[in-house]
């Protein structure tokens, strides 16, 4: 046992009351279990595979190999053959067996054709296979459209002047198809606010944006009802308002929506493969948190600064607070949160495997969260830069979230415009998972990697839910990138090293008790924030998770 402990921990007595605990924990559990009795499955346990739906085009070879590969040949015909599967169990729609050829030209679609040959086909096959109020996720498979262009204003979103005139005048109509599908079954574009907007422009609150809780927590009993939907801004942003409950939008009425897909078929395999079991070493994973000309303190109140925006959308001086609360929680080694404030080359951080003709702060450790402005950064290296995502050491799980334009363009051939980063390149390069921006999205929308942080590598929501806790809006410029499964645990957490995180862990602690908040002290703090990861393992509900961390606080 180390040294320095804030009070003496018993192993014997401890271990005698966790198994209490775990014995009350199991009577709540009966009780929620008879409480349950004839609710959907889905709603007793976080995102699980048969709530998941692969959608996939077999005429598009990319897209079958993509689903083959995750879904497994048995249940998608047509491929290679002898796939597994990387997630048994999850359902696949083939585009192939009702919608018509695909209209989109180099990853864009226009809205009839997006409706025509996606949208309106995945309605009908959650309708005709009971599958409307089972199905939580969809995946899209490499190959299909991922913009939704604008048919009056044509290929604007990629001009951010052009696009922000546009927006300001409430006439934006482009988005990512992603994005869209989140409102699967909403029909933004019939319904007329005035003589000249529809709810098609501009975007959307994103209801589950900030939450802590996984996605099954949230009835979506009303998820076809017609909603009343409010401008906030007329044809800018749009909420919900009223007294009817059906007609107010929550996360049970959204899908969250992901997409498998990458430069190539092989490197899209290999990033679902690197999603299978995301272990963090909490003494070598490091976080770059670069920003550029900031202050450096977390703000309690709006400025200037880039992850600040004057906008009540996103979390109020973002990339401060998600150092902070690394920091904070002290799970992984604050030398590794790398947090820089300042402009000019000398604050940039790099990797080691390119030449920025000595430009940058080279970081050697592996990196599993990469946040930063940028190619934008002011004191960019002036050389190589197209190759910054490749400069970098990976280590399992690693996350993309940077703070630019078109980050999320260059699928299905597309390349970028203006320098900027992409999330293709970086899972090209060794990451698992982003958020990316396939038309100029602008500052006030961009994803919070403070939730990233809370909900991912210290929560234990799924990749899926992270992400969308993260993203301000929908019907908007994301696409998330990434198994929708995967879970990540930090290595210190998995006490008995089975690679699972549940209440086993719990008695191993009371044998080997471990400094998991790195305070120099083996105490309760420690033992409670054990009880608090497994609050969502795959067996128990967000509640029941809830009961056995306090549980074990009552077992004292």
């Amino acid at each position: 046992m180390r040294q320095g402990l804030a009070r003496d921990i018993s192993r014997d007595s401890f271990g005698d009351r966790v198994r209490e605990a775990a014995g009350r924990l199991c009577a709540a559990v009966f009780v929620l279990v008879v409480g349950l009795a004839g609710v959907p499955a889905s709603a007793q346990q976080t995102l699980s595979a048969p709530q998941v739906l692969v959608v996939y085009d077999s005429r598009i070879a990319d897209s079958l190999a993509v689903a083959e590969h995750y879904a497994g040949s048995a249940v998608v015909p047509g491929g290679a053959g002898g796939e597994p599967g990387a997630r048994a169990g999850v359902r696949v729609f083939d585009l192939a067996s009702s919608a018509p050829v695909s209209s989109a030209v180099n990853g864009g679609i226009f809205r009839d054709g997006f409706k025509a040959e996606l949208r309106d086909p995945i309605r009908q096959h959650l309708i005709d296979n009971d599958l409307v109020y089972r199905v939580r996720c969809l995946v899209l498979c490499k190959g299909l459209p991922h913009r939704l262009d604008d048919a009056l204003n044509p290929g604007a979103g990629d001009q951010a002047a052009n696009f922000g005139q546009l927006w300001s005048t409430g006439r934006a109509r482009a988005a990512s198809v992603d994005s869209e599908l989140t409102l699967l079954w909403q029909d933004m574009d019939e319904i007329q606010f005035d003589a000249f907007r529809t709810v098609e422009l501009g975007y959307f609150f994103n209801p589950y944006r900030h939450s802590t809780r996984p996605i099954n927590t949230y009835s979506n009993k009303d998820i076809r009802a017609e909603k009343n939907w409010d401008a906030v801004q007329a044809g800018l942003s749009w909420k919900t308002s009223g007294d009817d409950e059906s007609a107010l939008i929550t996360p049970g009425d959204m899908l969250l929506v992901c997409r498998l897909d990458g430069h190539t078929v092989a490197g899209v395999r290999a990033m679902v493969e690197r999603a299978a079991n995301v272990v963090y070493d909490p003494d070598n994973s490091a976080f770059i948190i670069d920003e550029s000309g900031s202050n450096g303190v977390a703000d309690s109140v709006r400025n200037s600064e880039l992850d600040n925006v004057m906008d009540p959308l996103t979390n109020i001086d973002d990339y401060e607070t998600a150092r902070d609360t690394l920091l904070a929680d002290g799970r992984f080694d604050s030398s590794l949160v790398l947090y820089n404030a300042d402009s000019g080359h000398r604050n940039f951080y790099v990797g080691p495997h390119v030449d920025f003709d000595g430009r940058g702060e080279i970081v050697e450790a592996p990196i599993v969260l990469l946040t930063h402005f940028g190619r934008n950064h002011q004191g960019r290296p002036l050389v190589n830069i197209d190759k910054y995502e490749e400069s970098f050491n990976y280590g399992p799980g690693a996350v993309f979230n940077t703070l630019e334009s078109f980050n999320g363009r260059a699928f299905n051939g597309l390349g970028t415009l203006t320098e900027q980063a992409q999330v293709a390149d970086f899972i090209a390069a060794g990451g698992t998972f982003g958020i990316g921006h396939v038309y100029e999205p602008f500052a006030q929308t961009l994803p919070d990697t403070t939730r990233l942080v809370n909900s991912f590598f210290l929560g234990r929501l799924t990749w899926a839910e992270s992400a969308y806790t993260a993203i301000p809006c929908v019907s908007w410029m994301h696409v998330v990138i990434g198994d929708p499964l995967a879970r990540a645990i930090v290595a210190s957490e998995d006490v008995n090293g089975d690679g699972v995180l549940d209440v086993e862990d719990l008695y191993a602690f009371s044998q080997n008790p471990v400094d998991l908040n790195r305070d120099g002290t083996i105490d309760d703090t420690d033992r409670l924030m054990l009880a608090e990861t497994i609050r969502n393992p795959d067996q128990l509900t967000h509640d029941a998770g809830r009961g056995l961390r306090d549980a074990i606080r009552d077992a004292d």
